[in-house]
Formats: C-alpha cells, structure tokens, sequence
C-alpha cells in the first residue's frame, strides 16, 4: 500500500497527478465524492470550533477564510466550464482535499518554526488569537485556494489540449 497513491484505493492522499489522471479517464465514482466531502466537513468543522478564548480576530480569519473560499469555489466553476463544464463536484472536491493535505504538510513544519521563533524572542506566547495571527493564516488560505485553482485550471487546459489533439488526429484520418 503506497500512502502517496491510494490508501486502500479509497482516497487520494497526496499524488496530484495520479488523481488528475483518473479524473481525466472519468475513474472516480460519486462515492469518492462522498468520501472528499466528509473528510473536508470533518477538518474544517475542526479548524472552525469555537473556544474559550476566541475573539474578534478568530471570527473576522473565519469570515475572510469563508469569503476566499466562496470566491475561488466560483473562480475553479467558471475555470471548469462553468455551466457547462464537466464533473465540477467530483474535480473540485478531490483536488481541495488532496491540495489541502499537501498544503498541511508544508504548513505545520512552517508554523511550528515560526511560532517557536516568536516565543523564542518574546519569552511568551498568547493564548488569545493575535493580528499576526490572522494574516497568517490568512496568508496559508490564500497559498491553499490558488494551489487549488491553479489545479483545476491546469486539468482543465489539460482536457482542452486533449480534444485539440483528437480533433486534429481525426481530421488527418479523414
């Protein structure tokens, strides 16, 4: 069993490409969709519980977080097609899960440094969500939706660039 593939041949974990492959030959089924959306529900309802010392910096990172999320979902629609794109649920929640492990990976070692320089130099740290904080975050969110657009739009020129090369394949047939 290879974790960068498929664990169980369930759910794409971390291969970008193998997943973009098999969105391409039309490989994923509705039930890895299901899959895609509850493990993203699972993980956002977790960064998003409320505790006793949020504040007004927790909510406003929760309502920006929700407005980047709500303006790229339309922006990789309309890169999709739009109205008439093809499989825009299945591409969208495959790529936003396996981008957003990808993007978790590189993240916590990054926190983790940086957040220990910050105690390191301060002598403290707040328990209380601080402004630095907030773009932070806000900076990973934003890293995050233009990996998963930039995804979407390649498998999207992908699909462009394959019925270009059908098309003139069966033009020189003819």
């Amino acid at each position: 069993m290879h974790f960068y593939k498929h664990v169980g041949k369930t759910m794409y974990f971390w291969n970008i490409w193998a997943l973009k492959s098999d969105l391409r030959a039309n490989q994923l089924t509705p039930k890895y969709d299901l899959k895609y959306l509850i493990a993203i529900i699972i993980l956002t309802s977790l960064r998003n519980t409320p505790t006793d010392t949020s504040n007004g910096y927790d909510y406003l990172s929760l309502l920006l977080d929700l407005l980047m999320f709500m303006i790229s979902t339309w922006y990789c629609f309309k890169i999709n097609g739009g109205d008439t794109g093809q499989d825009f649920l299945r591409r969208y929640l495959s790529i936003f899960w396996v981008v957003g492990i990808r993007v978790l990976v590189c993240t916590v070692p990054i926190s983790i440094s940086v957040y220990s320089l910050i105690y390191i130099t301060r002598g403290e740290s707040s328990e209380e969500t601080t402004l630095f904080d907030l773009l932070f975050i806000l900076l990973f969110s934003g890293v995050y939706y233009w990996h998963v657009i930039a995804q979407i739009k390649d498998l999207k020129n992908t699909d462009v660039w394959e019925k270009q090369v059908r098309g003139a394949k069966s033009d020189n047939s003819n």
